[in-house]
């Protein structure tokens, strides 16, 4: 018998105040036009615009025709899901659409794809005729459990002196409902959902035993694509994140906390040459976040070496490739830290774990009026750990 998973997000969604929800249920998708009308999205006689990746056109077209069954005036934009086009261009593409297939403020954009996708189709949909509604489908393990969840939306911006400035343009915007179909996994290519467990280990981290124990006793059978364990990892893993928008929906508190790994994955994520993931970016950023608080006393070593030996195990880097993995990568990594979104008055609201289940934000000091500059407080102490020969 199929499961049905239904995590409450307690959090209104907009544009309309309804709340929201993360809907997990193998086969989700082809009947998707039934879950949406199970959360109240009623898609008859409605202009329906779906944002697709390129990468998932088949389960984009079975969607659609379930929607156009149902009496949606159905239009799609594809677009290549890369860090690159995760641009304004991208966003202006959706509006085009959006205004070509005359969708009006009582339309419904659909987002089908993993986090780059749900990202800009997110933003579009914030800001088109000022907010239509959204809804969430995500094709990839990252975008499942993470991603798709919580209502940031995003794009990417060309920084200062070169590189590009990870979700530095967005807004909130929660959608009306996200369907987690985890049927959609098995043609992700394996390294991709490697990189979604990235996200899983880092709610572990943040939300400690027994999910982070869970995982260590099945990481190698998520990392292989097994469905049962998967079936385990996606709500329960969704359901850290889900706990902690609902407390705070806009990251005025608590919810800087799912950044834990990304400061430093975010700055080497779309280095030249590298071609890391996102995920694998963030796994990475997680070991150097790790070391980083071992060297201010923070967190023993014991600790550290166990989330890293669980990021190992599923198959993930823990360390920049070699050939990137030069003092001059390291310098570039911190100058791009200094561009981060979480940078306030000459100073980086670093997450950084004390301990399993006990993960917090620590204001850095930069030197004033030079991005990147840190002083003895271990961060080139983590940059140090991913970026030296292993």
């Amino acid at each position: 018998m199929n499961t049905v998973r239904r995590i409450p997000i307690d959090v209104p969604s907009d544009p309309h105040g309804a709340a929201t929800a993360l809907h997990v249920e193998r086969g989700a998708m082809v009947r998707l036009e039934e879950v949406l009308a199970e959360s109240g999205v009623v898609v008859a006689d409605r202009r329906v615009l779906l944002v697709v990746d390129r990468n998932v056109g088949s389960l984009a077209a079975r969607a659609a025709a379930r929607l156009a069954a149902a009496g949606a005036e159905v239009s799609a934009v594809h677009l290549e899901a890369s860090e690159v086009n995760k641009s304004l261009a991208s966003v202006e593409s959706i509006w085009q659409a959006g205004l070509a297939h005359r969708l009006g403020r009582g339309g419904l954009i659909v987002a089908v794809g993993g986090g780059i996708i749900g990202d800009v189709a997110g933003f579009a949909a914030a800001t088109f005729l000022r907010g239509v509604e959204l809804v969430q489908v995500p094709t990839t393990l990252l975008a499942m459990v993470d991603a798709a969840i919580g209502g940031k939306t995003g794009v990417n911006l060309d920084l200062p002196g070169g590189g590009l400035g990870k979700n530095l343009a967005g807004a909130f915007w929660q959608p009306r409902l996200t369907v987690a179909d985890p049927d959609a996994l098995d043609t992700l290519p394996r390294r991709e959902l490697r990189a979604g467990l990235a996200e899983c280990i880092k709610h572990a981290v943040i939300a400690g035993e027994p999910l982070f124990g869970e995982l260590e006793s099945i990481i190698e059978q998520a990392a292989a694509g097994d469905a049962r364990t998967l079936d385990r990892i996606v709500p329960a893993a969704a359901a850290v994140k889900a706990g902690i928008v609902s407390r705070d929906p806009h990251e005025q508190g608590d919810r800087a906390l799912l950044n834990l790994g990304h400061t430093f994955g975010h700055a080497m994520e779309t280095l030249p040459g590298v071609g890391l993931l996102h995920g694998e970016a963030v796994a990475i950023g997680m070991v150097a976040a790790c070391r980083c608080a071992v060297a201010r006393g923070v967190l023993g070593a014991s600790d550290a070496d166990r989330v890293e030996r669980l990021i190992a195990r599923a198959g993930l880097p823990v360390c920049l490739p070699t050939d990137a993995g030069s003092t001059d990568a390291g310098a570039e990594i911190l100058r791009r830290m200094g561009f981060d979104k979480k940078v306030d008055r000459h100073a980086l609201r670093l997450i950084l774990p004390h301990g399993v289940g006990d993960v917090r934000v620590v204001p850095v000091a930069l030197a004033a009026g030079s991005a990147g500059a840190f002083g003895e407080d271990g961060v080139q102490a983590g940059i140090a750990a991913i970026t030296a020969a292993r």
